[in-house]
């Protein structure tokens, strides 16, 4: 059935990023839904809705958050180390494993703009994402969304975590935001992730070189 409506959508001209079964797609390449192993990480997948820099949806029907394994272990991690902080405290997945259609429609959308740094170039294998390796997230108390002083898929210096304490002495950053970005990053560096300069929502793990060289990229 997917197949006959991938063809029909392509006959429209419409993108058939979606017309997969990620989940037989995923469990091939030896991926996990972060749910599977820990149920209190809420997943709201922004790129499975319109409320993104693309405005449109990228994945369809995909609803789960699907990573390698060991990613996904450290997610877990990170929820435990939050909930330990306060248990009315829980991440909340925006984005996880990426495959490279999505990625290739993404970069098209802002290459050649200032905002293409937000944006890895899908070559080599792309991304982060696009290995299972990075996950954009954020932290929910009883369910709301803790202000981070700019929303996910800002593409501006506010969504810069370099440039925090400038943007708090000069009143741009509440102190609040700048509290609950510092206890964000606390928790998933505490669980083996690291930064990106850009986004205050995106962590990853692994060097580019280890990831391209010893990885496979999710090529669908």
């Amino acid at each position: 059935m997917k197949r006959l409506l991938s063809i029909f959508l392509t006959f429209l001209g419409v993108s058939t990023t979606w017309a997969v079964d990620y989940d037989k797609e995923f469990a091939k390449m030896g991926f996990v839904d972060v749910q599977t192993l820990d149920s209190t990480i809420q997943v709201d997948l922004k790129y499975s809705s319109t409320d993104n820099f693309m405005g449109k949806n990228m994945y369809g029907d995909l609803y789960k958050a699907y990573l390698r394994p060991e990613i996904a272990k450290m997610v877990v991690n990170a929820q435990k180390y939050l909930k330990e902080i306060n248990p009315q405290y829980t991440l909340v997945i925006y984005d996880a494993a990426r495959p490279l259609s999505a990625q290739r429609m993404m970069y098209e959308k802002v290459q050649g703009t200032k905002f293409s740094k937000y944006v890895a170039k899908p070559v080599n294998g792309g991304g982060y994402h696009n290995y299972g390796c990075a996950v954009d997230v954020t932290i929910l108390y009883n369910g709301t969304p803790l202000d981070m002083g700019a929303g996910f898929d800002e593409f501006s210096e506010m969504s810069h975590i370099d440039n925090e304490k400038y943007n708090l002495k000069n009143g741009k950053l509440s102190q609040e935001a700048y509290d609950n970005r510092q206890l964000l990053r606390k928790v998933m560096r505490k669980a083996g992730f690291h930064t990106y300069r850009c986004e205050w929502w995106h962590f990853q793990h692994y060097s580019k070189q280890y990831m391209r060289t010893h990885l496979r990229s999710i090529d669908f």
